[in-house]
């Protein structure tokens, strides 16, 4: 991507209408699932273009050649980019070149901005965008609309590529080269697809029906009411003599005291919270199944800027592989679903405690990141910090309840937690957990002095911008990044201003209170992102197939007889910082699997 100069290009906003319907979704079936099923049919292509193009039309009849060395736009360039792509193998459309393809929806995030294009046209631009036009598309094919829906469809869709290329216009100024090319790179990877072990998949679509069956088996009301209906879970429980909970919920500790009692001498009541469990879990194995190709992989999804820190996130659905279960459920592991075939290894590495190390890095303790350095064990240098420990006992794992303990302090104090809150997080005593929280915070002077020096520059934004000078609230990280929390509102609380920023969430901007260990946790957790999008990048670089990236972990596909070494270089790579955080000190761990187990 580098080289070109973005002002000599033109640039071209690409949008698609496809036909879908309930069957034919890309919800359901995954990019490749969709463009590849019978019915699907991309019938409608708009483009506007900076030298003037306005086109509306069959993808056939566009004239292509116009993206050669120029740059493509689509507000959501995984779908639009990939649907190119797929079309150009199928000779649907000529195969050419742009220089670039960018994804407006990414650009958005990245500027604080709602990633949906009605969204993003509301925050930047004022405008209100009516998707009912969408909404009366599902089922329609082109040839058999009426002429006046076809207008409106294709009125509907120039907007769409007119808004994409405005937003382009109005932000791409604001959007780093540098996280471009982690964009491009994130779609790279989804584009690449994970391989499946099918036979695994097979058997696991067995397992899940048949522990499906045997729970609803089990629920008296099966056939005569809804099985999760509370009214007739109710009733059951009225029959045999038993006073309903208030709630169910599985985060209601009372309520699931109440199950685990009661199902002892009643299995309809486990049945009835397994069914809920195994449900969602098929749900998820259908979505590997479903989105799973001939060629044996998956092609999910990774979406960039997913969090307002950066970080990445599932692309949704029923499957996000940021969060599948480690551990096996009701017979089923969706992990060991990603396997390799015998000629190929999955290289799985991941930073070492890589917030920890931020957080101390941002709060400027040189001190502690020397024995974070020095130390073959993190917990055990902060062990020592603590007073807990010392060198001269020898390695902190020969005490591990000692050692849990200040893993829970390490990760659960960083940010600010209070003393009942953290009781909670842990699993102390209350007494045990006053105690933890009184230490770290005594011992970490840093960390604490990082808290309210955000609480200062609040303070301060917050003060300038009722001076009326529109000052929004930011936080500087070493990338050159920015967290940008916009301009920030106060209200009275407790006897002192509470101050609260506002996130996008879906179409809307939401709400968020701010204060110094809330921000300190965003700022660590949007510096270990951009730590981990440049090691993203350089492993990229060095010609290694990245397959999937998962919270702070890397996977890579290789050669088995390559893997070890690969595993070498990747290691090599996470445990180097950037050379615009030099100084912060990084570690790395991995292992060659032919089944993802971690």
């Amino acid at each position: 991507m580098g080289g070109f100069s973005f002002e000599a290009m033109e640039i071209y906003a690409l949008d698609y209408e496809t036909y879908y319907d309930k069957r034919c979704s890309i919800k359901t079936l995954g990019p490749l699932g969709y463009f590849s099923h019978p019915e699907f049919d991309a019938y409608l292509l708009t483009v506007k273009g900076t030298d003037g193009t306005e086109f509306v039309g069959h993808p056939k009849k566009f004239n292509w050649n116009l993206l050669i060395g120029n740059t493509a736009l689509s507000h959501n360039a995984s779908f639009d980019e990939t649907l190119y792509l797929y079309g150009a193998a199928q000779s649907w459309w000529p195969e050419v070149q742009p220089a670039e393809w960018h994804c407006t929806a990414d650009l958005a995030a990245y500027c604080r901005l709602p990633r949906s294009l009605k969204g993003a046209s509301h925050a930047a631009f004022g405008l209100e965008i009516d998707k009912s036009t969408r909404d009366n598309m599902s089922g329609k094919r082109w040839e058999s609309m009426t002429d006046e829906f076809r207008e409106e469809v294709s009125a509907y869709a120039i907007k769409d590529a007119e808004l994409c290329l405005r937003l382009w216009e109005e932000f791409s100024g604001r959007w780093p080269e540098e996280e471009r090319v982690i964009s491009t790179l994130n779609r790279r990877i989804c584009q690449g697809g994970i391989p499946i072990d099918t036979d695994l998949l097979k058997k696991q679509l067995e397992t899940i029906n048949e522990k499906l069956f045997e729970a609803e088996s089990t629920i008296p009301w099966l056939g005569s009411k809804p099985l999760l209906s509370r009214a007739a879970f109710d009733e059951e429980c009225q029959k045999v003599g038993l006073e309903p909970p208030a709630s169910l919920a599985k985060t209601n500790p009372e309520s699931r005291k109440w199950i685990e009692y009661n199902s002892q001498k009643h299995d309809w009541i486990e049945a009835t919270q397994n069914w809920r469990r195994i449900n969602a879990l098929k749900k998820k194995v259908e979505s590997f199944d479903v989105a799973t190709m001939p060629d044996g992989r998956y092609y999910g999804g990774f979406m960039y800027f997913g969090a307002h820190t950066g970080r990445f996130s599932g692309s949704g659905g029923n499957l996000n592989l940021q969060n599948l279960p480690r551990e096996e459920m009701f017979g089923v592991n969706l992990r060991h679903l990603i396997s390799t075939k015998k000629e190929k290894r999955l290289v799985v590495a991941d930073l070492s405690q890589i917030e920890v190390r931020t957080l101390c890095w941002l709060a400027g303790d040189a001190d502690m990141m020397k024995e974070i350095e020095e130390s073959n064990d993190i917990y055990e240098a902060f062990a020592i910090r603590f007073g807990a420990w010392s060198k001269e006992k020898g390695s902190l794992k020969q005490d591990p309840k000692l050692r849990h303990k200040v893993k829970a302090m390490v990760l659960g104090c960083g940010y600010g937690a209070g003393k009942k809150r953290f009781a909670e997080m842990s699993g102390m005593a209350q007494a045990e957990a006053d105690m933890a929280v009184d230490l770290y915070r005594n011992s970490m002077r840093s960390v604490t002095s990082l808290w309210q020096k955000y609480n200062v520059e609040v303070r301060g934004a917050y003060d300038l911008s009722q001076q009326g000078v529109s000052t929004p609230f930011t936080v500087d990280l070493p990338s050159g990044r920015s967290l940008d929390y916009g301009l920030i509102s106060a209200e009275p609380f407790k006897g002192r201003l509470q101050y609260t920023a506002y996130f996008p969430k879906g179409a809307k901007m939401v709400p968020v209170r701010l204060w110094g260990g809330f921000i300190a946790e965003n700022a660590s957790q949007a510096l270990a992102r951009d730590i981990f999008s440049d090691m993203l990048v350089r492993i990229n670089e060095a010609g290694h197939r990245v397959i999937m990236h998962v919270h702070d972990e890397i996977v890579v596909e290789a050669d088995a007889d390559e893997a070890d070494e690969v595993l070498g270089d990747v290691l090599n790579i996470m445990s180097t910082p950037p050379e615009w955080i030099a100084d912060i000190p990084l570690d790395a761990e991995g292992t060659t699997l032919t089944r993802y187990t971690k």
